[in-house]
């Protein structure tokens, strides 16, 4: 007798809807964790979004795989030339050096905060709840993942931390996109 999900598929990703739903904005720079942000891209783009790149780098990014592999992303714009308004929701990935580029830049900075003060969903993974608790200034968020999302901050800790706070903002995403 098959198992419960033997016949089970994950949905695929219609090329041709990318980007109906909206648009995500992904804030990386040189060291960024690959896994963290390819997970949150994977899952705004099965609900429709289309994902963008901002970066203080000016055309490539680089990032580390599990593997510690490095893995080079084009940047769509500088943080400077964007604002929370095009954007349905914001993923930071960790990594200790992009975290600590990202802090650096008073661009990353102001528009993290215009982000935050709009309600809309932040998904902050890794060494990155540091810049989110700093630009929050919401004391004690620790953890291997948050969600910030209409002035609350929700943070968890654990294996599975990071995958659940990838489906609570790819459930948000899609609750904003129908209110809009």
């Amino acid at each position: 007798m098959a198992g419960p999900n033997r016949n089970f598929r994950q949905k695929r990703i219609d090329l041709n809807q990318v980007g109906e739903a909206g648009f995500v904005l992904a804030l990386l720079a040189d060291g960024f964790d690959v896994p963290d942000f390819n997970r949150a891209a994977h899952e705004a783009e099965r609900a429709g979004f289309r994902t963008l790149i901002a970066s203080p780098n000016k055309s490539l990014v680089s990032g580390r795989s599990e593997t510690r592999e490095e893995m080079n992303f084009v940047v769509d714009t500088p943080p400077g030339d964007v604002s929370s308004e095009k954007f349905e929701g914001l993923v930071i990935p960790g990594g200790e050096r992009s975290t600590k580029a990202l802090l650096a830049s008073q661009d990353i900075r102001l528009l993290v905060h215009d982000f935050l003060k709009s309600g809309k969903p932040v998904l902050v993974t890794g060494e990155a709840l540091e810049l989110l608790s700093e630009l929050s200034e919401k004391e004690g968020i620790e953890g291997d993942a948050a969600l910030a999302m209409r002035g609350e901050v929700f943070a968890g800790s654990g294996e599975d931390a990071a995958e659940s706070a990838t489906a609570a903002f790819a459930d948000a995403l899609s609750m904003v996109s129908q209110a809009a």
